[in-house]
């Protein structure tokens, strides 16, 4: 039983953390590497609180936990159905009791994130006398983690089951953009929601307290930055389509103008959520020149991370390293520019 459980360890839970490793830095940049040392304790209080006394929070952090349990039920399937992993079906020569626990096990693993923050958040609950929220988070979690036990155990009893024939005729004009959103839509829907969500809502609520007396863009734009920067996990996806299932498009005989006119579409749809958020906060509580600023910066932003990929063949952990190096540099020019 040792045996297999370092094995499905190996295959399954170090495989998604080493997979993800540029979004879980992305998340702990975003958590704290934008609230100075000495306030982490306080604003990490007051954020747990904000998401037991406001609904609007709640909901937002349950959505970000079950587009993360997409993600996770996505990789399992994905591993369970490579062809180098036909091994860990042997496991359904087990009783069903211990490969039922094995799959619980896995999975426990795998939402280890959720879990640390959820019980961070319950143990808050119960200080503050909120039993209720806590039962409330404790039973999302719990049906979470056994959702996807359940459906890990499910397909290692049934392989190939949830396997259909998606593909439709198309009769509409398609541009090179639109295969690249659509890739990230439909083969990177859970990773593409979470950063789009974490962009937009830090945007938002670094925005949303800028007053008249107290007007400070710095914050508000490294951390806008710092989200823009996290693009590059879906950027370098999008590359990595690109050289290994749209070889042909570079035999095409495509001018230099309209490829780069796609990629440059392309970029402008994934910073649209953005746009829009811009345009709710505009002109109160952002200038209108501010708000293009953003908007004109976040998308030169894209088009330099996109350019590095074009132009430079990066692994995801060469790329993930360059990102923060760039994200340094504009860090310290930003305070230089405006201290």
């Amino acid at each position: 039983m040792i045996t297999t459980s370092l094995i499905w360890s190996k295959m399954l839970v170090r495989s998604f953390y080493r997979e993800h490793a540029g979004f879980f830095v992305f998340v702990f940049l975003v958590f704290f590497g934008v609230v100075q040392p000495s306030t982490q304790l306080y604003f990490h209080y007051a954020l747990i609180r904000g998401v037991l006394e406001t609904p609007a929070l709640m909901g937002l952090v349950v959505l970000a936990w079950g587009l993360y349990g997409l993600r996770v039920r996505r990789f399992i399937l994905q591993t369970l159905g490579d062809p180098d992993a036909r091994f860990l079906y042997k496991i359904n020569a087990l009783p069903a009791r211990r490969r039922a626990a094995q799959c619980l096990r896995t999975a426990t693993a795998l939402h280890g994130p959720v879990i640390g923050y959820a019980v961070l958040i319950i143990a808050v609950a119960i200080a503050r006398n909120v039993a209720g929220k806590a039962m409330e988070i404790s039973g999302f979690v719990t049906l979470l983690v056994a959702g996807t036990a359940w459906e890990m155990h499910r397909r290692l009893r049934y392989p190939g089951g949830n396997t259909k024939n998606t593909g439709k005729p198309g009769w509409r004009r398609v541009t090179y953009g639109s295969i690249l959103l659509r890739f990230l839509w439909t083969e990177n829907k859970g990773i593409t929601v979470a950063v789009k969500i974490f962009s937009c809502s830090f945007l938002y609520l670094f925005l949303r307290v800028q007053t008249r007396d107290d007007y400070d863009l710095r914050m508000p734009f490294l951390a806008y930055s710092l989200a823009l920067f996290g693009h590059g996990i879906l950027l370098h996806r999008c590359r990595k389509l690109e050289t290994t299932r749209l070889l042909g498009y570079g035999t095409l005989p495509v001018n230099v103008f309209h490829r780069g006119t796609q990629y440059a579409l392309f970029c402008f749809g994934l910073l649209l959520p953005e746009i829009i958020v811009l345009g709710w906060l505009t002109p109160h509580p952002i200038r209108l020149i501010d708000s293009l600023a953003f908007a004109g910066l976040g998308y030169v932003i894209l088009l330099m991370l996109e350019g590095i990929l074009l132009a430079w063949t990066l692994t995801s952990a060469d790329y993930l390293k360059l990102c923060l190096i760039l994200y340094g540099m504009l860090y310290i020019l930003v305070l230089k520019a405006w201290g």
